[in-house]
């Protein structure tokens, strides 16, 4: 099976890398270096050294660059994400010139809101490598299609439950615990109106609770 991550044949720095982690084939990109093929469609990126973002928004090049990535097809495949990978220390590349944070802020926020491209910072070679690697990973699970989650959303067992399991069931919403953790509550202090009254010193005494449990636990009652 090909691999989903294309590579364009110019990143001859990041390509060594890539082989100790990832799948590839190396490609001629006309835009961008990275792609993430996912059927039909893609994930175009391109990625930045922090030094020639910052001197590519000095000389005004960033923006033609920025508009070539809304291009509609890669290789035949349909772009559906692109993203801006800044690669290396912001800090140090602003450094020593005519530029400043606030001019960093800006054009991000330029690149994400007008251009819709959505802007990450990878510090160092490891955290690029775990951004394409994570990229490719929820591009093929089809993760990043999903819409938005209710994470802590937990809907009402349709069951029949014991007063037991009720006590349980609410305990375990509380920050920090889950079922587990709510019957060791509960077998400590025997109800949910003493686990309230509870201060953090005697939450702490129950197996698994910590002080910063303890004092997550406590904020959600007083």
């Amino acid at each position: 099976m090909q691999p989903a991550l294309m590579v364009d044949y110019r990143e001859r720095r990041i390509i060594p890398l890539l082989e100790k982690t990832l799948d590839f084939n190396v490609a001629n990109l006309q835009v961008g270096d990275f792609l993430i093929i996912r059927g039909d469609s893609c994930m175009l990126v391109e990625r930045k050294e922090s030094v020639d973002f910052v001197q590519s928004m000095l000389n005004n090049r960033l923006w033609e660059q920025m508009r070539r990535m809304l291009v509609d097809e890669v290789l035949g495949k349909k772009v559906v994400r692109r993203a801006l990978v800044i690669h290396g220390s912001i800090s140090e590349a602003i450094e020593d010139r005519n530029i400043g944070w606030n001019n960093v802020m800006g054009a991000m926020m330029d690149i994400q809101y007008n251009y819709r491209i959505p802007v990450f910072h990878a510090e160092d070679d490891d955290a690029l490598l775990e951004f394409l690697r994570i990229a490719v990973k929820r591009e093929l699970a089809g993760k990043n299609e999903e819409g938005i989650k209710e994470l802590w959303a937990r809907p009402i067992p349709k069951r029949e439950m014991s007063d037991e399991d009720w006590r349980v069931y609410v305990l375990s919403s509380l920050p920090f615990v889950g079922e587990k953790l709510a019957r060791k509550l509960l077998e400590h202090f025997g109800t949910i109106e003493k686990i309230a009254r509870a201060n953090i010193i005697e939450l702490k005494k129950v197996p698994g609770i910590g002080d910063k449990k303890a004092r997550r636990i406590y904020r959600v009652f007083h």
